[in-house]
């Protein structure tokens, strides 16, 4: 029995995703049941949308999850584009928001095809952590980073975030040692030659 989880927020999405499912295992003859999005750890497949906040969500852990489930990505094509800050997320398969029926089709027969069983994890190689730009980031230094990233001064950046500025320079001055940085000139050089896509959303 092949179980499957859909992580969506779209409800249409997902009861298109769910028909799509229903016909391929009933063309291969497969057995399969959906799960609750509560119980997906428990899943041998699970559709997973991005996160709208996935720049500055904590690590994904994709590396352990992969091990015992095959986990297929939901967004959109710019979305996947900028995932090369969270890579574990861009080395997930992936379905578009902008496929057409037959192409997702063709994906997720592909994935539940019975001869693939026992083969359907392919897990992320725990090394890649090491090229995630905020993997020792906290979820406040990665939210402070988006806001300077798109030109906000620290006082506003504070502001926007509720922080006292003082509590933000201490943040900054963290997320700068992380990086490796020493001034305020170098950080917005880091940001527009590796993390441009943050300056452009």
């Amino acid at each position: 029995m092949l179980t499957i989880a859909i992580r969506e927020k779209n409800s249409h999405f997902t009861h298109g995703i769910k028909i799509i499912v229903a016909n391929v295992c009933q063309h291969l003859k497969q057995d399969f049941c959906f799960l609750s999005p509560e119980n997906h750890k428990c899943a041998d497949i699970v559709f997973l949308s991005l996160d709208d906040n996935w720049v500055t969500a904590e690590c994904y852990q994709m590396p352990k999850a992969t091990k015992s489930q095959r986990i297929i990505l939901i967004c959109r094509q710019k979305e996947h584009q900028n995932l090369m800050f969270r890579p574990c997320l861009y080395m997930l398969p992936v379905i578009f928001r902008e496929d057409e029926i037959d192409e997702i089709t063709r994906k997720i027969a592909w994935w539940i095809e019975p001869s693939r069983h026992g083969k359907n994890t392919v897990a992320i190689p725990a090394g890649i952590c090491q090229y995630c730009t905020t993997r020792s980031f906290t979820v406040v230094e990665r939210q402070l980073l988006s806001h300077i990233a798109k030109g906000h001064s620290l006082k506003d950046s504070a502001c926007l975030m509720k922080l006292d500025e003082n509590i933000a320079k201490l943040h900054r001055k963290a997320i700068m040692r992380k990086l490796g940085i020493r001034d305020q000139y170098e950080l917005h050089k880091f940001l527009k030659t590796n993390l441009l896509f943050l300056i452009l959303n």
